[in-house]
């Protein structure tokens, strides 16, 4: 196996390292009102305190915003189609059209997500470089969260809570595998865990009389922990409540530092906290405050929850930023109308570098540590600045991620790879720069 280009000399390096966990800011999406149609997007600089309105009232609903790479995709539910935001200058550069009612988007591959369609009971396949729908999905009624583990997607049907169903899709094929029947009223929102198990959160039921003055029927929300490669039940936790955030929005986060999924209860009053190292109900704190609970996200390293709150449907909402341990307020800033999702930007965890003397070649180091169980770091020299591409490619040739794809200056870079989703098995590295080629072996390992 060829692990480096040529042999590489160098006199001092110093490397400066950018943490994977480095938070940069917050995307809001916010929802805006159903009749006008006056969704929007709020970035927050965590650097600078300052508060930039990206998006303003561009005449649909953002129901959601999802970050890869240089670009945030935003599903503009009404308008029909995904909006393209790219981050380093927090402007709007195009759209992937003919997404009918999008909801969430999920990105499993470096060109290529699934979006679900809430209303056409379908998930759309993107080609994210040529910005086309290249495919369809039927799944069940009102899909909304989407999950990918290892070569398998999943699908959680809504249908506002009258489905109960779990779409599985061939990540490869994109076909469906199975449809799996919870048992449980309107699962929305999906998470995997550290342990790669997959949790379902379905929301419950409520069934009115035909002029909804009368409630005839209640059921309430559940937990679901599954085995995703098999489909079984690990783990179910009932409620003796619905759940759900104040819009249709965001109801769950996991913060993967802490090991931690935090549930929005439907009430808007309280946030319920599960361990998922050990699959169990930790706590429900009590979120202080009288405007609803429209998302959130949780920032592990500094103990601070970033909380939507949903002042009105026809009034501006904030985002309000409290400790973990007593719930006081650290912060807030101004967002848009019903600010219902909400995601970290978090730094490029590729290691920039300064150098005395530049490599006079180009290598690719042996990955460290390998075999790995959940990440690895590789490392690689460039002698001088220009496109790189780092791909690790599974035992029989197909990609499974693409770590390093863009422009970097020479010197020493460090990325880690992390594989959490992968099946173990044998990988391959494979770094192209200035025109040459190397290749690294890798072993994930259980």
């Amino acid at each position: 196996m060829n692990h480096t280009l040529r042999i590489c000399t160098f006199l001092v390096l110093t490397a400066t390292p950018v943490s994977a966990q480095e938070i940069l800011g917050v995307y809001v999406a916010n929802q805006g009102n159903f009749s006008t149609n006056d969704g929007s997007i709020t970035w927050y600089d965590l650097s600078t305190g300052q508060v930039q309105e990206v998006l303003s009232n561009f005449g649909t609903l953002a129901q959601s915003i999802t970050l890869h790479g240089e670009f945030g995709y935003i599903a503009s539910n009404t308008s029909n189609a995904v909006d393209i935001l790219k981050l380093s200058t927090n402007e709007r550069i195009g759209q992937i059209p003919t997404v009918s009612s999008p909801r969430y988007i999920t990105v499993i591959g470096p060109d290529k997500a699934y979006v679900s369609e809430l209303w056409s009971s379908k998930v759309k396949v993107l080609d994210l470089a040529s910005r086309t729908v290249v495919g369809s999905i039927t799944t069940g009624t009102n899909p909304e969260d989407i999950a990918v583990v290892s070569d398998r997607v999943f699908v959680a049907n809504s249908g506002f809570g009258n489905d109960s169903t779990l779409t599985i899709i061939d990540i490869q094929t994109d076909m469906v595998i199975e449809t799996l029947d919870l048992e449980c009223d309107g699962p929305r929102h999906l998470e995997v865990d550290q342990q790669d198990e997959l949790w379902v959160f379905c929301n419950g039921n409520t069934v009115y009389n035909h002029d909804f003055t009368e409630i005839l029927e209640r059921t309430n929300g559940a937990a679901l922990v599954l085995n995703p490669l098999t489909g079984d039940l690990v783990k179910r936790i009932d409620f003796d409540y619905q759940v759900g955030a104040g819009a249709l929005g965001q109801d769950t986060h996991y913060s993967p530092q802490s090991e931690e999924i935090f549930l929005i209860r439907n009430d808007s009053t309280a946030v319920i906290v599960f361990d998922t190292s050990t699959n169990e109900y930790m706590e429900t704190i009590a979120i202080p405050g009288t405007e609803s609970l429209g998302g959130l996200v949780y920032d592990a390293t500094s103990r601070l929850f970033y909380v939507g709150r949903i002042v009105s449907f026809t009034e501006p909402g904030y985002v309000q930023i409290l400790r973990r341990g007593d719930l006081s307020e650290a912060g807030h800033f101004d967002a848009g109308i019903a600010p219902a999702h909400l995601v970290f930007h978090r730094a490029s965890n590729i290691t920039t570098a300064t150098t005395t003397i530049l490599p006079n070649e180009t290598s690719l180091t042996p990955a460290y540590p390998n075999p790995f169980t959940r990440s690895t770091t590789l490392t690689f020299m460039l002698a001088e600045p220009g496109p790189v591409s780092l791909v690790i490619y599974d035992a029989l040739g197909r990609e499974a991620a693409r770590p390093v794809y863009g422009e970097l200056p020479a010197g020493q870079h460090r990325v880690t790879w992390e594989a959490a989703n992968l099946l173990p098995g044998t990988y391959f590295s494979r770094l192209m720069a200035a025109g040459q080629i190397a290749t690294s072996k890798l072993v994930l390992a259980r």
